[in-house]
């Protein structure tokens, strides 16, 4: 008797499974489907799924050609979310369509993947089933215009009123000031945040969703019943509380103020623009680092998910191949890039991983149920400035819970496993919480999924979410392969922009227009590679770590290490390469830009910005503790405003200029000092972040990663857009240690093919 559904595919030619979904009348009955073999040459009609697959959970089963086949909660809840009534529907799904327990037969079908959604007739995002309240987002996503999504609300919004405070709700009853739907502002936050809880479920976070969503042709979400077009999403969620172009600084100072900051939205967005255009594939080094982020079960996926999308000359380059282990996998994409393109960009993403903090983070909780777990939603609470208190919201103590069942509330402490009838804040005024502390997960709290992508609060925890990675899963990878899975909390930005067109060589050519010979054995750990070396580092500053990787500092000031940096660089050098001491200053301010040669240098005019960012004088001192704000008012927001002012001022100082007569000109002057401030300020945290200065035996100043030593060797080597750093092993060989920034020789300066040595890496 035949166990399996499956039969040998001739994947070579295109040949693929469709699954065929048989209708019924109840959404509960068995799911009953048939498979068939098609080739993708004859433009066979279908739609495919992109989902997450999450644990098996509840999932039973489906009825395949006759045999019993095991599926997970999810795929089982979006089965029948596709069901129709009367009509069959014919669908492609990874987990069913592909016999995942063949490797060969997965390896050869991810190879088809990119063509199995482009030509698919449509693709359907799968985010699971509404949790409590997504209602309220749904609703606004899906309604025609603001009046229908106000009828679709009100009795949503009422709902909430009665759950939360167990009441009826009605313009009589006291309401929250958080939760209450009858303030129009806090009803639009309910509705925005229900879609940020939408932006957070776990299918944002995969990998492999990226191709499956840039390359098809018409694309639209479903979250239960629910059926959004992907361009009406990204149009609301475009919406900005922030007015940037009154107040620039704003941007900087409160970001929690960005209606929507979800990246990977944005990314799908931009690179479906981008492939569509010109389908010529996108920049391999962007999609690899930038999207580490992203998650999944196998980190071979996170080079095999992105050969779909890559140009045709690159997208061969590499071969799915589930036998090799991860290490292998990283080690041969490495080496076969740089072959292909004959340059070392891809040594520009290599990172410090083994023994660093690695990067946990911990979502913040928009849904208002799961808030309202960890709020005494009943307090009086005054914001400064309010002469009387209103009804309101604070934070339980870490540990309780607030629990509502058959509308009674009640408060379970999980410090002590009891259960409490009244709050422990009750019977007080609390000062009013900002939004951002309302959305931070409790300590001692976790944010989770379940399988059909609902957010829920797990309690009492001990721990934040463990890292998606381990070091022992990468034992013997060469120190200059990078490990894509390998995503910590210092990782300093790469100096070269892969954002341009993929022909774009860009502003740095430190080694002229050379090109990189490899040998072709992709498993060999060893690289060799021709070069010289230029320098070494002679002194290295302390690596600057910003406290937050959320909000930028102002300005330098306050910074000990940033001062130290100023301070090493500044120093006499019998050596010095830039002419004296103007000459040296320059290449200081230049340097913290990580500044391009050449006609793409900053103009000089515009050191005074950097100057404003060295702050030599505090003037960042006056704008005092920045807090979370919760609305951005027409007016601008007041903290903002003022630093911009003192900005302004200190501007003025430095260049001179007396003030103005004319108030009109002044107040353009001040707004557009902090618009042209803010671009440099970003551009100096992004190149000196997790970095550390160093000045170089012949005098040179530069910028390495945070892990570098003196005694370091600058090497320019072909093919490279940068110096790189090596560091002396055993047997005459060298260990990778990153890229790095040596102002004066970035244009090619330096570079001579006369000398070649050849560095053995391993």
């Amino acid at each position: 008797m035949n166990t399996s559904p499956y039969r040998p595919l001739d994947s070579e030619n295109g040949e693929i499974r469709l699954l065929e979904l048989f209708p019924a009348l109840e959404h509960s009955a068995s799911l009953v489907c048939a498979l068939h073999p098609v080739k993708l040459g004859t433009k066979p009609h279908y739609e495919a799924l992109s989902y997450t697959w999450g644990g098996k959970g509840a999932g039973t089963s489906i009825t395949l050609d006759g045999i019993e086949l095991g599926v997970f909660e999810n795929l089982e809840a979006v089965l029948r979310r596709l069901r129709r009534s009367k009509k069959p529907r014919t669908l492609w799904i990874d987990a069913i369509c592909i016999n995942q327990d063949d490797l060969d037969e997965r390896a050869n079908q991810v190879k088809l993947m990119r063509d199995v959604y482009e030509c698919a007739a449509g693709v359907t995002i799968w985010l699971g089933e509404p949790g409590q309240g997504a209602e309220l987002g749904l609703n606004r996503l899906t309604a025609r215009n603001s009046i229908t999504r106000r009828t679709k609300n009100r009795d949503a919004h009422w709902a909430v009123e009665k759950e939360l405070f167990g009441k009826a709700g009605g313009l009589g009853t006291e309401m929250s000031k958080w939760f209450s739907p009858s303030n129009d502002l806090l009803r639009d936050e309910l509705e925005k945040d229900e879609i940020r809880e939408l932006l957070c479920r776990p299918w944002w976070s995969r990998v492999w969703i990226i191709q499956e969503a840039v390359v098809s042709k018409n694309l639209k979400v479903l979250c239960g019943s629910w059926e959004i077009d992907w361009e009406k999403l990204n149009a609301e969620t475009k919406e900005e509380n922030i007015n940037t172009k009154q107040v620039a600084l704003t941007k900087v100072m409160h970001p929690e103020l960005l209606s929507f900051a979800d990246s990977t939205l944005d990314d799908i967005s931009l690179m479906r623009r981008k492939w569509e255009d010109a389908k010529t594939g996108n920049n391999i080094y962007e999609l690899l680092y930038n999207l580490r982020r992203l998650a999944c079960t196998d980190p071979r996926d996170r080079i095999f998910a992105f050969l779909g999308l890559l140009s045709p000359d690159l997208g061969t380059v590499l071969s799915p191949d589930y036998k090799r282990s991860i290490g292998e996998i990283y080690t041969r994409i490495c080496r076969a890039v740089i072959m292909k393109v004959k340059t070392l960009d891809i040594l520009n993403c290599t990172r410090q991983w083994r023994d660093v903090s690695k990067l946990v983070t911990n979502s913040r909780v928009y849904s208002v149920y799961e808030r309202a777990r960890y709020h005494d939603t009943s307090v009086m609470v005054q914001a400064e400035g309010d002469p009387e208190p209103s009804g309101g919201s604070v934070r339980l103590p870490p540990g309780w819970e607030r629990c509502i069942e058959g509308g009674v509330v009640t408060y379970f402490d999980h410090n002590t496993q009891t259960r409490h009838s009244e709050s422990p804040m009750a019977g007080k005024v609390h000062p009013l919480a900002s939004r951002l502390e309302r959305q931070t997960c409790p300590q001692g709290c976790q944010k989770t999924w379940d399988n059909v992508g609902r957010p829920s609060i797990k309690f009492n925890v001990d721990e934040k979410a463990a890292p998606s990675w381990s070091e022992d899963e990468f034992p013997n990878l060469p120190s200059w392969v990078p490990n894509w899975a390998a995503r910590t909390s210092q990782d300093p930005r790469p100096f070269l922009d892969w954002s341009k067109k993929i022909d774009d060589p860009g502003p740095f050519q430190a080694s002229g227009n050379s090109h990189a010979e490899v040998s072709s054995d992709l498993d060999d750990p060893v690289l060799s590679l021709a070069g010289f070396e230029f320098d070494t580092i002679e002194e290295i500053a302390p690596p600057w770590h910003p406290k937050s990787n959320d909000t930028k500092p102002l300005s330098r000031w306050g910074i000990p290490e940033l001062e130290q940096w100023t301070a090493l660089a500044s120093r006499a050098h019998p050596t010095c390469p830039y002419g004296g001491p103007e000459g040296r200053l320059d290449a200081i301010w230049r340097t913290h830009l990580g500044d391009h040669p050449g006609d793409g240098a900053v103009p000089v005019a515009d050191r005074v910005f950097v100057e404003c960012w060295f702050d030599r004088d505090g003037w960042v001192a006056g704008v005092g503790e920045i807090e979370a704000m919760d609305s951005y008012a027409a007016g601008g927001a007041d903290d903002a405003a003022s630093a911009t002012r003192l900005l302004y001022e200190h501007w003025r100082k430095i260049n001179g200029k007396g003030k103005f007569f004319n108030k009109l000109r002044e107040m353009y002057d001040v707004w557009a000092v902090g618009r042209q401030y803010v671009p440099y300020l970003e551009r100096l945290y992004d190149t000196c972040a997790h970095r550390a200065l160093f000045v170089t035996s012949k005098g040179y100043i530069g910028l390495a990663p945070w892990n570098a030593q003196a005694g370091d060797k600058i090497c320019l080597l072909s093919g490279g857009k940068t110096p790189f750093l090596l560091r002396d092993s055993k047997n005459d060989r060298h260990d990778f240690v990153g890229e790095c920034y040596v102002y004066g020789v970035m244009g090619g300066e330096a570079w001579t093919e006369k000398a070649l040595e050849t560095f053995h890496i391993c």
